[in-house]
């Protein structure tokens, strides 16, 4: 596609919705199931999972240490993004899949931790809307002694 094409494309004030056309259905299922789904999950999907008691997934909280530890995902282990050097990542298991998350939907610490984890070989699924949209569920947080839930 040229620049001129692009720019005619997006540029079209007729439909906001389908100036720029929907995806065929195998690419709209290769983006949705085979990429999106596969790389992300949510809070709901989660918390399901810890109830139901099903393992096989590690849960990051890839904030800085402070904010894990005034106020966390219950049952979150903290590995700040800011700390996954190649040495610190080589320490993980290789078996689970590991959930990282952070702030919200503002905030691209978990996409970050993401990527510095599969880089180096691990299996990883991004929690999109991190600890906001958990707690806007009210689903449970923990804190460290001392800091307040």
């Amino acid at each position: 596609m040229s620049f001129d094409d692009l720019y005619d494309e997006l540029s079209d004030e007729r439909s906001k919705v389908l100036g720029v056309p929907a995806a065929d259905p195998g690419a709209a299922l290769e983006y949705y199931y085979r990429t999106k789904l596969r790389c992300e999950t949510d809070a709901y999907d989660v918390r399901h999972d810890q109830v139901a008691g099903l393992g096989g997934f590690v849960v990051l909280d890839v904030r800085r240490a402070e904010s894990y530890a005034e106020e966390h995902i219950e049952g979150a282990r903290n590995f700040s993004h800011h700390d996954m050097t190649p040495r610190n990542v080589a320490a993980l298991a290789p078996e689970p899949v590991y959930i990282t998350y952070g702030w919200g939907p503002g905030c691209n610490a978990g996409t970050k931790g993401a990527a510095k984890l599969s880089a180096h070989g691990l299996r990883v699924k991004e929690m999109v809307g991190g600890i906001e949209y958990w707690k806007r569920q009210g689903f449970p947080v923990a804190a460290e002694p001392g800091q307040r839930p």
